[in-house]
């Protein structure tokens, strides 16, 4: 019995072994296997190349973000590319974040990198439960040419509150950040402009140059010199003794332009600023007196007696011409630091007067030349203007209704008044006329009050601004260094063209 049980279990093996029905469906299947995992595995590469182009989206955003802003320190990038990265990718996005890093290298190369895992659907049943994407992004910054002038209230009020001391520190703050780890980069320049009464110049250049009014041929160079004389002239007569550097207002108009100084137009070259001896008669009281006057005579006549000078070895004509002498438009980190650090306060204030020098040394005219041509692309000029009060005119009981400044006494209507008021109201119209011509001129200006808080004195610097959201307000000293990094963090944006 158990014989046959095996004689026909045998012979059913040999049928069904030697049968060929259902071979095709049994192949079919086998060969399904590879494709279905093929095709398992291009949908989860699918997928994973879809979190690569997102993730090189995201990337570009946070590394242009952090590319356009220069100035930031480590922690600042980082917390910078996370913002716009995640704008662009976020938590709901396929793909789970694993890496973000920020490096740059040097001053124009930032580089930024992100790794996102993605969950496989088919390739875990291969043994491939996840795949990693990582993207590289670098950013490039192409720095565009940026001149810069510093017009900067150096007057006698700055030396209240610890003002010049933080305007010191605040003014390096700005030029370290636009600098950076460059001492004389080749697409950044520079000038420093230290206004107050008056303003300093170079006086071996401005003489050999011909800028300066040495004969006396200005409408303003003999008013205060009886007989035709002059200042330079009276300078030959003293002592060893020569003109500071100082200079006077132009007249006419000219001072709140930036024509360029001219022998056919006589006022528009300067005249050297030199303060009068007042009468030393003990009948006027008021005057500053440094001579005798050797002579009589009612206040004007003692004062424009120029002989009185002769062989005199006095330094009071370039009183309140020891401030820092402007520095035209340089790439020297050093020099203009040390310029910076060696301000002090002194004189009066004369908005104006700065306000057209900051043009002047940005202007590719004379007597300043190291500017641009307006227009070119290239090239980007601003302006940083600070003060710390309204224009005053320090009026006197005297003839000559006030202190000696660039507008020489209040008396000659050079302000185009005898009065005081009206002539403080005067130097505001020629301070909002400067500043329009200047941003007519495409100049970016910043302009900042600090510890000042006259209606007037917000309204004239608000209006020299390009627009209000450049204008900024300081209560304190300590505030001020913030407001230059806002301003020198713009002003490094400008530089960049993405």
């Amino acid at each position: 019995m158990m014989r046959s049980i095996a004689r026909v279990f045998r012979g059913f093996a040999r049928k069904f072994c030697g049968s060929d029905q259902g071979n095709v469906a049994m192949i079919f299947g086998l060969a399904l296997l590879p494709s279905i995992a093929a095709i398992g595995s291009a949908v989860d590469l699918s997928r994973a190349m879809v979190v690569k182009m997102r993730l090189g989206e995201a990337l570009d955003a946070a590394g242009l973000a952090v590319g356009g802003t220069v100035g930031l320190s480590g922690p600042e990038m980082t917390a910078r590319a996370q913002k716009f990265f995640y704008a662009n990718y976020p938590d709901e996005e396929l793909g789970t974040v694993t890496a973000l890093t920020v490096q740059t290298s040097g001053q124009n190369l930032v580089m930024v990198s992100g790794t996102a895992r993605v969950e496989t659907a088919f390739m875990g049943l291969f043994g491939y439960d996840h795949i990693d994407v990582s993207v590289n992004v670098e950013v490039t910054r192409e720095s565009k040419g940026l001149e810069i002038a510093l017009v900067l209230d150096n007057t006698g009020s700055m030396a209240s509150n610890g003002k010049i001391e933080a305007l010191r520190a605040a003014a390096n703050e700005l030029i370290g950040i636009l600098f950076g780890d460059q001492d004389t980069p080749t697409h950044l320049k520079m000038s420093l402009v230290p206004f107050s009464q008056t303003v300093k110049v170079d006086t071996t250049s401005f003489l050999n140059n011909g800028w300066m009014d040495i004969t006396g041929q200005a409408s303003t160079a003999k008013l205060n010199f009886a007989n035709n004389r002059y200042a330079f002239q009276v300078w030959t007569t003293m002592s060893n003794k020569s003109w500071g550097g100082c200079v006077e207002a132009r007249p006419n108009g000219y001072e709140e332009t930036d024509d360029a100084p001219s022998a056919g137009t006589p006022d528009t070259r300067w005249v050297p600023y030199f303060e009068p001896d007042g009468p030393d008669s003990s009948a006027y009281s008021g005057y500053t007196t440094y001579v005798s006057d050797g002579t009589t005579g009612n206040q004007d006549t003692r004062l424009r007696r120029y002989q009185k000078y002769s062989g005199q070895n006095k330094t009071n004509p370039n009183s309140d011409c020891n401030m820092q002498a402007i520095v035209p438009l340089t790439n020297n980190k050093a020099t203009l630091q040390s310029k910076v650090n060696a301000m002090i306060s002194t004189g009066y204030t004369h908005i104006a007067i700065g306000a057209g020098w900051g043009w002047r040394t940005l202007s590719p005219t004379a007597p300043y030349t190291e500017g641009s041509d307006y227009g070119d692309p290239d090239w980007t000029k601003a302006m940083v203007f600070l003060t710390d009060g309204l224009n005053t005119v320090e009026s006197n009981s005297t003839w000559h209704k006030s202190t000696y400044t660039a507008y020489n006494f209040l008396i000659r209507g050079i302000l185009g008044t005898t009065n005081a008021g009206t002539a403080e109201t005067e130097q505001d119209t020629r301070t909002r006329l400067v500043c329009t011509r200047i941003k007519e001129a495409g100049i970016r200006v910043y302009s900042i009050l600090l510890e000042e808080d006259s209606n007037r004195a917000k309204n004239l610097m608000r209006d020299c601004a390009t627009d209000p959201s450049l204008y900024f307000e300081s209560p304190s000293s300590a505030e001020l260094t913030p407001v230059f990094q806002a301003i020198a963090q713009d002003l490094s944006n400008l530089r960049l063209s993405q």
